[in-house]
């Protein structure tokens, strides 16, 4: 999908007694002639990426099927990463983490030409919280440049709504007050304007495009000590150079 031509820009006229000879004007309309050139080629170079864009969505594909297969292997995977990952951990509050443990896949799904939109699947096994065994949110790209969002309806079962504030949700045989609390995370399923798209860019972009890497999340002193190891074969290794040039 192109991007739409820029219109003609207007060219201000130089004051004559400022540019006597005219040559400014000339000078200016000569640059934005080069400039209305190198828009042209942007467009095309844009038409480009998104060609190869495509084209390497489609070879990702299989390779996405066979690791969520994998990863349906793995307990708690997805709640194991979306408390890893800084953003998305905020979000989370005790509930939210055990209907987690019930999700089993990810994906993300981009509109043949990338641009219009996406949307973000979450599904889930046999739960006590909620019928859906999917639970979808989708963003669509206007004409006009603006995100729209339509969202899965949540059919929780009796008693168990995180998202109403004022019900009571029995999590473990807990009675548990969200009058005073912040929304929960799958407020995000049915208000629109509860993270928007910020929540669905930081899923589809960091946790879809590598959740290894926040499931295996190292804590600080795990990363200090691997460092300090790092750190000390450097020493060795430089020591051990040094002692072999003095010989």
């Amino acid at each position: 999908m192109a991007n739409a031509q820029a219109s003609p820009r207007k060219m201000p006229k130089l004051d004559p007694s400022v540019d006597a000879n005219g040559d400014s004007q000339d000078i200016l309309e000569e640059i934005d002639a080069i400039q209305t050139h190198l828009d042209s080629l942007n467009d095309k170079a844009s038409d480009e990426i998104l060609k190869v864009e495509q084209k390497y969505n489609q070879m990702r594909k299989p390779h996405y099927k066979k690791r969520s297969d994998l990863i349906a292997k793995i307990p708690d995977f997805w709640l194991n990463t979306f408390m890893n990952h800084p953003q998305i951990a905020a979000l989370l509050d005790e509930a939210d983490e055990e209907v987690l443990r019930y999700m089993t896949q990810l994906t993300v799904e981009e509109t043949e030409d990338i641009r219009s939109g996406y949307k973000i699947i979450f599904e889930f096994k046999t739960n006590p919280f909620f019928e859906n065994t999917q639970l979808i949110k989708e963003f669509t790209m206007s004409e006009s440049g603006d995100m729209g969002t339509s969202e899965t309806k949540i059919n929780w079962k009796p008693g168990m709504a995180l998202t109403e504030k004022n019900g009571d949700t029995k999590g473990k045989g807990k009675k548990r007050d969200r009058e005073n609390e912040p929304p929960s995370f799958f407020s995000w399923f049915e208000d629109s304007s509860m993270g928007g798209d910020e929540v669905g860019e930081v899923i589809k972009d960091d946790i879809w495009a590598n959740p290894m890497q926040y499931y295996l999340d190292l804590d600080e002193e795990e990363e200090l000590e691997d460092e300090e190891v790092e750190g000390e074969e450097e020493d060795e290794v430089e020591g051990e150079v040094q002692e072999g040039e003095e010989e």
